[in-house]
């Protein structure tokens, strides 16, 4: 059998199994798939944010994050000493309504990470 033979027959199988599939892997996609598109771009918004917050905190004396996460989204609040100065991703939330219920001695330092 000849290149373009197999190549036919290749193609052949795979538009049988997709016209057989292809519905079930639709709906298979349309629950599954965009939730986990949705939570690989949440996490990939988070190292990100992390990741800014580090760079801020190793500008200033004594520079230090806290994860914390109020309405369930992560926000990582960038510390001078035990003073609060930046958020991200920015939150309209003050600083007293983010870390009210916040351990701050679990703090990473920017010097550690």
């Amino acid at each position: 059998m000849g290149k373009a033979a197999t190549t036919a027959k290749v193609l052949g199988t795979g538009a049988k199994v997709a016209v057989k599939y292809g519905p079930q892997v639709k709906i298979a996609w349309d629950n599954g798939g965009k939730q986990a598109g949705a939570a690989a771009a949440r996490r990939a918004r988070s190292v990100t944010a992390k990741r800014k917050a580090l760079k801020q905190a190793a500008t200033v004396r004594e520079g230090s994050i806290l994860k914390v996460a109020p309405n369930g989204t992560t926000t990582y609040v960038v510390f001078t000493g035990d003073q609060p100065i930046a958020t991200y991703p920015h939150s309209n939330l003050p600083f007293e309504v983010l870390l009210a219920h916040a351990d701050l001695s679990k703090r990473i330092p920017a010097a550690t990470a």
